[in-house]
């Protein structure tokens, strides 16, 4: 419980400083997006999915490896293996969204040389 209170400053600035990169892209409402901003929002949930989706298949590559090799059943991984996953899960599309952000294209100004 104290690594958990002692991660969540650290976790709630660092997610405060990529939603603040990306310009919350994923906090706001598709009507607040241009056209730009919801192609690039569906991109990064594509990609967000897909890591994920490997994630997951690791994990239970990893725990049925961990099980013949032991003999066991990996209960006692489980919990909190599966508790990792849906963090991740559920921060995955904001991890790529940071990693994937773009500056805003230059505003034109409508003068021409």
């Amino acid at each position: 419980m104290v690594l958990v209170v002692a991660l969540l400053l650290p976790w709630a600035v660092a997610t405060g400083a990529i939603n603040g990169a990306t310009r919350g892209l994923l906090e706001l409402r598709e009507r607040a997006l241009d056209e730009r901003q919801s192609a690039e929002r569906a991109q990064v949930r594509a990609r967000a999915h897909l890591a994920t989706t490997l994630l997951l298949a690791a994990t239970a590559v990893g725990l049925l490896t961990v099980g013949a090799v032991s003999g066991d059943a990996p209960t006692a991984y489980a919990a909190p293996v599966l508790v990792t996953v849906l963090a991740v899960h559920w921060l995955m599309p904001l991890w790529v969204a940071g990693l994937t952000a773009q500056d805003e294209p230059a505003e034109d100004d409508g003068l021409e040389a």
